[in-house]
Order: C-alpha cells, then structure tokens, then sequence
C-alpha cells in the first residue's frame, strides 16, 4: 500500500501554534503521529512525504538531524519529495547539493529522497511535488506546501497536508475515493470553480 502526506513540521514549535494543533507541545505531536503511522502502515508500505518533514530555521538549526533521524522510528519505507524547509537545509548544510543530502538522508534510514516524482495507480497518473504552483497537466498533482489555506481541492489535483486529514497518512484508495468525488462533483461544480 502506498501513503501519502506533507507539511508535518516535526519538532516545531512554531507551526503548533501557527497551524493551531491541539497539541501541549511538539514532543507530544510528534510522538502521536509517529504511532498513528506505524497504525497505519506495515513493514512493506510506502509513505510519499512531499515536504517539510522538518522545519528549518534559526529555531532549529541544531534539531534538524534529530528530527530527520524520526524515520528511523517507522515501520514503513518512507520517500521524501523536498520541501521548502528541506531545501533551507541542503542550501545551509550541504553547499546546495541535492545528491549528498540525498545520501544522508539514506544513510538515516529514508528509502528515498527525491525533488518530484510520477507514479501511477490504478491506471491514474500522479505527480508528486511539494508546491501546488508546479503542477503538471494530464495528471493528478499532489501536494503539500499551503497546510489548511488552500483546502483539499484543486482542479488539478488534491492537498496531501497532514493538517488537513487530522495527521492521518492518506492511502492511495482514500485518494482515488477522493479522486472519484473530486471527477464526479467538484471539478464540476461552478461555485467551485468560481474560486
């Protein structure tokens, strides 16, 4: 099974209060979600992360190798599409060289790191990035980037932001159900399309 989510900002402070998780502190939203994911999943599983798995600033200039290191603590294999965080950190720690953040990120137990990538489900096409303004046409765009603000739905694809699912992975048949409401009634409704 392939999962998918974005934008958990472990370890920050900041994006509690700024996304108003009910949470006391970021230990405590960190460690739920880690569990509710190795619920979720099993060994054999996959989870997309498209972006900011961590939160990267002058804040957390010393966490983010920590905090990288929580894929250790899940079951599944987990493939990170970069975020704007990530980038913050191959720009500051790795001179703005993708392929070695790439290889510690390995190195500390992700399967995968990657900018973007395409896979198909079902027959469906879909492009995974973390910002929803590089979509593609002729597939479905997930992303992550925008938390809550832009809502789930777009005409070209869906917003995979953990704020929005209540931290829970979305599966990929929770996103081709979704994907059958957005072709049956949303892409067609004209107050939608109207924002």
């Amino acid at each position: 099974m392939i999962f998918f989510t974005s934008d958990t900002h472990f370890a920050s402070e900041d994006t509690l209060i700024r996304e108003n998780r009910p949470f006391k502190n970021s230990n405590k939203f960190d460690k739920y979600v880690l569990v509710l994911w190795n619920k979720q999943t099993k060994k054999e599983d996959t989870i997309y992360h498209l972006g900011d798995f961590l939160n990267y600033n002058s804040k957390d200039e010393k966490s983010w190798v920590k905090t990288l290191s929580y894929v250790k603590k899940l079951k599944a294999n987990v493939i990170l599409i970069i975020g704007n965080n990530e980038q913050r950190v191959i720009d500051k720690h790795f001179k703005g060289n993708f392929e070695q953040f790439r290889e510690f990120c390995i190195g500390l137990g992700f399967k995968d790191v990657k900018i973007d990538d395409e896979i198909v489900i079902n027959g469906n096409k879909f492009y995974l990035n973390h910002y929803p303004r590089n979509h593609k046409n002729e597939y479905i765009n997930l992303f992550g980037h925008t938390h809550r603000t832009t809502g789930l739905w777009k005409p070209y694809g869906l917003n995979v932001g953990c704020d929005l699912n209540h931290f829970f992975l979305y599966s990929q048949d929770e996103i081709l159900r979704i994907l059958e409401l957005k072709n049956k009634w949303w892409d067609n409704d004209v107050d939608n399309l109207e924002m």
